[in-house]
């Protein structure tokens, strides 16, 4: 059921990394190979859905790259569909992933970054939410 992230992590997080943007191209593929299920199991509670549209779009008003939007609202819908699913937990393991990487990134270089590829971050969080779900 997780096939499409799984083969879209790599080619995502590589693109991210370079040039800190994530091609649409990427995002379509996913988006297609994640349609089926969808369309099977449908969009979840319309609540759940509200709430990650007003999320997500305040994070793009404060400066979240456009990609990385896209990315997590791929990933939310996917997950919303799924009766049983936490999103809080999601959200809580994408951000503690992000901050480790802020930290360490920050030691090592000795300065705080001011653009990171948030890629990464977002399919490690959701490997550590399905390695306890």
């Amino acid at each position: 059921m997780w096939l499409p992230f799984l083969i879209a992590a790599l080619p995502i997080a590589f693109a991210d990394v370079k040039t800190f943007t994530i091609p649409n191209v990427y995002l379509w593929w996913l988006a297609v190979l994640c349609s089926p299920i969808l369309i099977l199991r449908g969009f979840g509670p319309i609540a759940n859905l509200v709430a990650i549209g007003v999320i997500l779009t305040s994070l793009s008003l404060v400066g979240l790259g456009m990609g990385d939007v896209k990315l997590i609202s791929i990933i939310l819908l996917f997950s919303n569909s799924d009766v049983q699913a936490s999103l809080i937990l999601l959200a809580f393991f994408m951000l503690v992933s992000a901050s480790c990487y802020v930290i360490l990134k920050t030691l090592w270089d000795r300065e705080l970054p001011r653009r990171i590829p948030l890629a990464p971050s977002i399919f490690m969080g959701l490997g550590l939410y399905l390695a306890t779900s």
